[in-house]
């Protein structure tokens, strides 16, 4: 395993041309950042946005040999540490909790989830514990071993680093929105309409350290989850050329109902039964939730005045080629500023590195190294997580740590 986290760069020349790279950014749509199910952490069209930057190469645990980076084996993380691409961070995070419709008639139907035991005696608006869960987790992170394995990432400003901190309250509110109509099959767009709708609700004028989680009921969920494409959730950053008609610079998050997705979005994880039939509203939740801290800006490039837009994380500087020597890569620029946090040369960021490890069906995925397990939240609950990735780990190899079953070494 050591020899994973061996990771090195190998090379300095992009492989591919400038009119290969075209072809290739012209073919790909803007996507927001998935978090792959279990059982889609392979499937290409979830993947992050590419990263034009020289090759990354690592360590073959077979040959030692530096072999070209490449999806790892199902239940390891993706190695290689993370980048600073030079966009901002939350540096003091607000989470904003909005549960769209979940008072709506028709938002719960009458029996729980296929595989789900429903709980008695539950609210009508949160039948299955589902909202009082993220609520309480979110309440309950801060100060946290696990999310302090953020405070080693930075922004700068003025040429100075900026940490981001872990203050033990995090949870800035919570909005239960039953007077703007949700329906099935939401979109993007509306998600992100709904992201302004609570900034304005409750009055948010520092938008660079708040995040919005726009989480969603049983009967109506975002369109691509409901289509089975295999993602649990997935965060973006608001810009006018992708999401027309929303002001500029909200971090959201899609939460939507993981239940309906049962075991490939985190049933039973962590806790066997009926206590882990919700595991994964907190996996999952926290897996976004620590990503839009050190990435709010999601990844997305443009490039100015130019023409050519953005297309899946490559600047396409009038449509020809890839982006000018000195602009933004991998990070989101708008109006010249670089809004792209820390992930890493594959585009992937703290959580999708970590994100399901353990999680092999062979053992208890807590008996892995930086594997999915309960963490003690600041309220003395256990709340079940996926670690994150923490540069400084493994003696400043890398490896995904926060979760209570760190690397021995």
């Amino acid at each position: 395993m050591k020899s994973w986290l061996r990771a090195v760069l190998c090379g300095f020349a992009i492989a591919a041309s400038s009119a290969a790279c075209a072809a290739q950014a012209a073919a790909a749509p803007h996507h927001p950042i998935y978090m792959p199910g279990l059982h889609a952490q392979h499937d290409s069209a979830l993947a992050p946005p590419p990263v034009e930057l020289p090759p990354v190469c690592v360590t073959s645990p077979a040959t030692e040999a530096c072999v070209p980076y490449q999806v790892p084996p199902a239940g390891q993380p993706t190695p290689v540490n993370m980048a600073y691409f030079g966009g901002h961070v939350q540096t003091v995070p607000h989470i904003y909790l909005v549960l769209w419709g979940w008072g709506e008639p028709g938002a719960f139907s009458k029996t729980p989830p296929t595989g789900i035991t429903r709980p008695k005696g539950l609210p009508s608006n949160d039948p299955d514990g589902v909202a009082a869960r993220m609520t309480a987790f979110v309440r309950a992170l801060g100060g946290t071993g696990w999310a302090g394995s953020q405070t080693q990432y930075y922004q700068l400003s003025g040429g100075r680093q900026q940490f981001i901190t872990n203050p033990r309250s995090q949870l800035a509110g919570v909005w239960w929105d039953n007077s703007d109509r949700i329906h099935n099959n939401v979109s993007g767009l509306d998600l992100a309409k709904e992201a302004q709708r609570a900034a304005a609700h409750f009055g948010v004028t520092n938008l660079a350290n708040s995040q919005f989680v726009i989480a969603q009921p049983q009967n109506y969920n975002e369109a691509g989850f409901n289509s089975g494409a295999g993602y649990c959730a997935w965060h973006d950053y608001t810009t006018p050329e992708f999401y027309p008609g929303v002001k500029q610079g909200i971090a959201f998050t899609n939460m939507p109902y993981v239940l309906n997705q049962g075991f490939s979005c985190g049933q039973q994880a962590v806790n066997l039964g009926p206590k882990g039939d919700i595991d994964g509203v907190t996996i999952v939740a926290g897996h976004e939730i620590e990503e839009t801290v050190t990435d709010p800006g999601a990844e997305v490039t443009t490039t100015p005045g130019a023409g050519g837009g953005t297309v899946g994380g490559v600047g396409i500087n009038g449509g020809h080629g890839i982006q000018p020597q000195g602009a933004s890569v991998g990070g989101q620029r708008v109006g010249g500023q670089n809004l792209g946090g820390w992930f890493d040369y594959g585009g992937y960021e703290n959580g999708d590195k970590c994100a399901w490890v353990g999680d092999t069906g062979a053992t208890d995925p807590w008996l892995v190294p930086g594997g999915l397990n309960n963490i003690k939240g600041n309220d003395g609950k256990l709340y079940p997580v996926q670690s994150l990735w923490s540069n400084q780990a493994a003696a400043g190899a890398g490896y995904c740590a926060g979760a209570g079953d760190n690397l021995g070494f």
